[in-house]
C-alpha cells in the first residue's frame, strides 16, 4: 500500500495514503504486463511496445525516488533500519522470482533462448551484481531492482544529512555517475550500469518529494493545473515520435526525454489529488497494492500462455493473436495476485518492523 509519513509540519495526520501513486504503479505494471503479453510470440522487436514498458519502469524510478524521500522525513535516518525494511520488502519476491526462473531454466532449457543458469550467476543474481557473462540477473526484469538497491544504499549511505541536503548530495552524485558513463572509456559492466542514464527517474523523483514535502502541490495546485495536463501530453507524444532505432542503446537526451515524461505523468496524479480530484477506484487501487508481484512474476505465465498457444494454434492470425494475448495479461494479473498473497504478503506482515514498514514503490 502507497503510504506517505508526513512530518509534523504538514500536518497531524501521521500518514496520508496517495491515491495517485497507488494507481500509477498499478498502471505502470500493467504497461510492462502488456508489452510482454504483445511482444512476446513477434519476430522483432516493437519499438512502439519497447517504449511503453520502458516507460513503465520509469515510471516506477520516478515514484521510488519520490516516496522514499518522502517517508524519510525532515532529519537524519537511520541507515540499518532503512535497509532492512527495504529488505523486507523486495529481496523475498524477488529472490523466490530469481530461484523459480533457474530452477526453470534447468528443468525445461528449450523454453529458455538466453537464460543458462550458473552458480556465479545466481548468487550474482541474488546479490544485484550485474553480469554478461554469466548471465545475470537470470530474470529478466531483474535490472531494475539492481537500479532500486543501489539506489537504496546510496540514500542510507547519506544517513546523516537532512532531507533538502541528502536530496542535492544524491543529484551530484547521479550527475556525476552519469557523466562518468557518458565520457569514460574502458568501463566494466557493472561500472557501466551503475553509470547509465537510467538513475535519472530517481533524481526526479527527489526533486518531486521535496515539492511536495514543502507542500508546493497544495499552495500551487490551481496554477499548476493546465501545465501539468499539457505537460504529458506534448512529452508522451514527443516520445513516441523520435525514432528510437533498435532500442539497444538509448541516447542521453532521450534518456531525459522519457524520465520527463515519466515525472509528468506523476506530477500529473499529484496534483489533481491536491486539488481533490483524485476518487476511489477499488480495481485499480488493488493493481497498485499487488504491482510488485505481478510486475516480478508475469513473465512465467505470459510464457507458459504462449508456448501452449504456439503449439495450438496459428498466432499470426490478428483475431488469434489478440485473444492469445488478452488471455496472458489475465494470467500475469491472476500470477501477480497469487503472489501476492502467498510470497510478497506473509513476508510484509512478518517484517520486525511491521508497524512502521515503509510503503511499497
Amino acid at each position: 500500500m502507497a503510504q506517505i509519513a508526513r512530518s509534523p509540519a504538514h500536518s497531524g495526520t501521521p500518514r496520508t495514503q496517495l491515491l495517485s501513486i497507488q494507481y500509477l504503479r498499478g498502471l505502470a505494471a500493467l504497461s510492462v504486463l502488456v508489452t510482454h503479453a504483445l511482444q512476446w510470440p513477434l519476430a522483432e522487436i516493437n519499438i512502439a511496445l519497447l517504449k511503453t514498458g520502458r516507460l513503465g519502469v520509469d515510471v516506477f524510478f520516478v515514484i521510488s525516488g519520490f516516496i522514499i524521500t518522502t517517508i524519510a522525513g525532515d532529519g537524519r535516518i537511520d541507515p540499518k533500519q532503512f535497509l532492512v525494511r527495504r529488505g523486507f520488502r523486495i529481496l523475498p519476491a524477488y529472490w523466490t522470482a530469481t530461484l523459480l526462473i533457474t530452477i526453470l531454466a534447468i528443468a525445461i532449457p528449450s523454453q529458455f533462448r538466453t537464460t543458462i543458469p550458473t552458480i556465479e550467476g545466481l548468487i550474482k543474481s541474488l546479490l544485484f551484481i550485474p553480469s554478461l557473462e554469466p548471465k545475470a540477473p537470470l530474470l529478466l526484469l531483474g535490472w531494475s531492482l539492481n537500479f532500486e538497491v543501489f539506489f537504496y544504499l546510496l540514500f542510507a549511505s547519506l544517513f546523516f544529512l537532512r532531507s533538502e541536503a541528502r536530496t542535492l548530495v544524491l543529484l551530484a552524485i547521479f550527475t556525476l555517475l552519469i557523466g562518468i558513463g557518458q565520457y569514460a572509456n574502458g568501463l566494466s559492466h557493472v561500472e557501466a550500469v551503475y553509470t547509465s542514464p537510467s538513475l535519472i527517474g530517481f533524481s526526479l523523483g527527489t526533486v518531486l518529494a521535496q515539492a511536495y514535502r514543502h507542500g508546493l502541490f497544495t499552495r500551487f495546485h490551481a496554477q499548476l493545473r493546465w501545465a501539468t495536463i499539457v505537460a504529458p501530453c506534448v512529452l508522451l507524444v514527443a516520445f513516441y515520435v523520435i525514432d528510437w532505432g533498435g532500442g539497444e542503446e538509448i541516447a542521453l537526451w532521450k534518456h531525459v526525454l522519457m524520465s520527463s515524461t515519466a515525472l509528468s505523468i506523476v506530477l500529473f496524479g499529484l496534483n489533481h489529488e491536491a486539488a481533490g480530484e483524485v476518487t476511489h477506484i477499488r480495481p485499480l487501487k488493488y493493481i497498485g497494492d499487488i504491482s510488485y508481484s505481478v510486475y516480478l512474476f508475469h513473465l512465467f505465465s505470459v510464457g507458459a500462455i504462449w508456448a501452449v498457444s504456439k503449439r495450438l494454434f496459428d498466432v499470426h492470425q490478428p483475431l488469434i493473436y489478440l485473444s492469445c494475448a488478452g488471455l496472458a495479461i489475465l494470467a500475469g494479473l491472476a500470477t501477480g495476485m497469487v503472489c501476492y498473497y502467498f510470497i510478497e504478503k506473509p513476508f510484509l506482515n512478518g517484517s520486525p518492523m511491521r508497524s512502521r514498514a515503509l510503503p511499497a514503490t
